[in-house]
């Protein structure tokens, strides 16, 4: 197994090439003290979020739904 692997426990540095002017707008989304890796997770986090609230009101618009009672649902436990 090569050095880097998720196997060694050695964390895996990766270069990400951008463009300067796209550098520049992550730099200045970037808040005091907050890495770059740091500032891409939370980017990645908010981007999930986004798409499956997306995928929800998609079904919200097109879904049929049928009302139940949470208290019907829960007497089995």
């Amino acid at each position: 197994m090569s050095p880097g692997t998720a196997d060694s426990g050695i964390i895996s540095i990766k270069r990400i090439p951008v463009k300067e002017p796209t550098w520049r707008e992550l730099h200045n989304l970037k808040e005091a003290g907050q890495s770059f890796d740091e500032l891409i997770a939370a980017m990645i986090r908010r981007e999930q979020d986004f798409r499956e609230w997306k995928m929800i009101c998609e079904i919200d618009r097109i879904g049929e739904f049928i009302p139940f009672d949470p208290e019907e649902i829960m007497q089995d436990d």
